[in-house]
């Protein structure tokens, strides 16, 4: 099996776990076109923890990681005091994008090809991302990307007949927003085509797209329009502040997680950056908390744990403007974490090769990912115990 998984595969490892170890819970909620949106614990122990990927599903690395991280656990090559830590897990935040993304990917990429051959498709892909981002930046080209046309048979009717439903409408949606040709490849948001991460209820983003501002997308993805519902970017379906059914079900489970049992904190994964985020100071006013300076001190000693083990960078700056946003805002310590510096979703952080002469960041990408990631996480999770700890007693 090679390093990309399609939405089918991660299911079919996902079921195949050891229920004695990872147990299958009820979904903590359904997609507009009624894909469940699953989720899976590790352990009985007192302090919960939730693990989620996917938010974005160009992202694709950010569920590879959180389904190799469960498998680690379920192998026993890496063991969480199943006595003293919940672990909840909800690896496919957006399914239907999921399903959109991988779709593409396998118009191309089969799930039989060697290994040797899927790096040629991640270097090619890359390459033409990074051609385009550079014509973007020359020449302000809006046209059609190579790493689109890589994928340009990768049209609606390529979704099997069991999302038959989401297919009909994204032929109307490419219709209608005359969504760039082999977009599919580089689908972020839901199947509805709106952005799950600036689907919040509030934001000067849309603000912009509600004024009927023209917002494209940067660089070698210059062609396709953040104000429009479509692959990435779009905040809404109808109107400001109608929040999506993936956000929902997310924010009443961090809520009902919180409310019921001692969460300690939370990991969400995106890509890419090497880059750890924390709850910190902002320029603007935060409009779900008020900040203390010990709130910003104590995100920032667990964040920099995380940081530091992994080799990531720390930004504390944040934009009150996401859905990560609010869920770091009231369920702390949350971090996000963006996952590999390898620019260009969904092929490039699969990278796993040693280029002679190429930069040290471009060796090796997909594994020091997995791996580092995975330690990263076992060594923050104690910090995350004594920082609870310390403000439950105060």
């Amino acid at each position: 099996m090679g390093k990309i998984l399609d939405y089918d595969e991660m299911n079919e490892i996902l079921d195949n776990f050891d229920s004695k170890i990872i147990r299958k819970e009820k979904p903590i909620g359904y997609t507009y076109f009624g894909l469940p949106i699953d989720h899976y614990v590790y352990g009985h122990g007192k302090y919960h923890v939730i693990i989620t990927g996917g938010t974005h599903s160009s992202e694709l690395i950010s569920n590879v990681f959180v389904l190799r991280f469960m498998e680690k656990l379920c192998t026993r090559e890496i063991n969480i005091d199943d006595n003293l830590y919940t672990v909840h897990f909800i690896p496919i935040v957006n399914p239907e994008g999921t399903v959109i993304v991988t779709s593409a990917i396998r118009s191309l990429i089969p799930r039989d090809i060697s290994e040797e051959e899927e790096q040629t498709y991640f270097l090619t892909y890359y390459r033409n991302c990074y051609i385009e981002g550079d014509y973007a930046n020359r020449y302000g080209d809006h046209g059609y990307k190579l790493q689109q046309m890589m994928f340009r048979h990768a049209m609606p009717d390529i979704l099997d007949d069991r999302y038959k439903l989401l297919k009909e409408y994204l032929k109307k949606l490419f219709k209608e927003n005359d969504l760039p040709t082999g977009c599919m490849i580089n689908w972020s948001s839901n199947g509805r085509g709106v952005d799950l991460n600036s689907n919040i209820e509030c934001g000067e983003f849309a603000d912009r797209v509600e004024s009927g501002e023209e917002i494209h997308a940067s660089l070698h993805l210059n062609n396709i329009k953040r104000n429009k519902l479509g692959p990435l970017g779009c905040p809404y379906f109808n109107e400001k502040g109608e929040i999506e059914k993936e956000n929902e079900a997310l924010f009443n489970f961090y809520n009902e997680i919180k409310t019921k049992y001692d969460l300690i904190g939370s990991f969400i994964y995106h890509s890419c950056g090497n880059i750890v985020y924390y709850l910190g100071g902002a320029e603007e006013e935060n409009p779900w908390v008020s900040l203390t300076k010990k709130d910003e001190e104590e995100n920032y000693n667990v964040a920099k744990v995380y940081a530091d083990k992994i080799g990531y960078k720390l930004d504390g700056l944040e934009i009150y403007t996401t859905m990560d946003s609010k869920l770091k805002s009231l369920f702390p310590v949350t971090l996000l974490i963006e996952l590999g510096g390898v620019r260009a979703t969904p092929l490039s952080q699969f990278i796993d090769i040693n280029l002679d002469g190429s930069d040290g960041n471009f060796k090796w990408v997909y594994s020091k990912i997995i791996e580092s990631n995975t330690l990263a996480i076992m060594e923050t999770l104690p910090i995350m115990v004594k920082v609870y700890e310390r403000n439950r007693n105060i």
